[in-house]
């Protein structure tokens, strides 16, 4: 590989051997994650507060349907936390559950007398951006690019499950004083019987986008009933046995076989 700089004959400034890796396990998948809110070249963030009370990053994975979610400790300090928020969501969003970490014990948030349910991790759901070509991942290695084809890439989200379950919490709040007052009405007044007319028509149109969409929906069924897979979440770039993997043990002289001009 060859890159120019601002010489006016073109003329390459470095020219770099180029190999296609396939030292990646069989079994594994090669995946990227791209994180759109956070910097670019930062790791994810872990306050020093989160540490302290012993919290990492957490994820788990759903394998058939390749749906991965993680769980990011937040700053709780005073100063950049909503402690009335913090309780409101941290109370609706219990029926949530926590990501745990294979091998460890369930770890679970217990309520005093005074101390209410805390929001203290934010969950990130991923979503698989389209292939339009086979995406590779290099790495440099001794003055060499090693190139390994990609399974998939991710992009990691916030979720909106916290507010969701507020937002049921609240409606399922407002139902139960809606009954509770039409039980009273219905105890002061008497039941009125008011008779419809109601007649249905079939609608060609309907079924056809019905039998349309019916492929889909157990696919989206099967994988929302997927169980989950907890995940251990590592740093790659301190693992020396996972930078190997991505290192060609061949060197092998690779033949392009795309013509030049879909490429220029």
């Amino acid at each position: 590989m060859a890159t120019a700089r601002d010489d006016p004959d073109g003329a390459p400034a470095v020219s770099l051997p180029v190999y296609l890796s396939a030292s990646v396990a069989p079994h594994a998948r090669l995946e990227l994650f791209q994180y759109p809110l956070y910097a670019r070249g930062r790791p994810l963030p872990v306050p020093a507060t989160a540490a302290q009370r012993g919290q990492t990053v957490t994820a788990r994975w759903r394998p058939h349907s390749d749906r991965v979610e993680m769980e990011l400790p937040i700053d709780m300090r005073e100063a950049v936390y909503n402690q009335e928020r913090g309780a409101m969501f941290g109370e609706s969003s219990a029926s949530m559950g926590r990501i745990g970490v294979p091998g460890a014990e369930a770890v679970k948030q217990e309520r005093g007398a005074e101390t209410p349910l805390r929001f203290d991790c934010l969950r990130l759901e991923s979503s698989m951006v389209p292939r339009t070509t086979q995406y590779m991942i290099g790495t440099m290695q001794n003055g060499e690019l090693h190139l390994s084809p990609l399974h998939a890439v991710q992009q990691m989200r916030p979720s909106m499950q916290h507010v969701d379950c507020h937002a049921q919490a609240n409606e399922q709040g407002r139902r139960v004083t809606a009954s509770d007052d039409e039980s009273d009405a219905q105890r002061d007044g008497r039941r009125h019987v008011v008779p419809l007319n109601v007649s249905l028509r079939p609608d060609a149109g309907g079924a056809r986008a019905g039998r349309a969409a019916a492929p889909g929906a157990p696919t989206q069924r099967d994988a929302e009933a997927e169980r989950w897979v907890d995940l251990r979440f590592a740093d790659a770039s301190r693992d020396e046995q996972a930078q190997a993997s991505l290192q060609a043990r061949q060197r092998d002289t690779l033949v392009c076989t795309t013509p030049a001009r879909d490429f220029l």
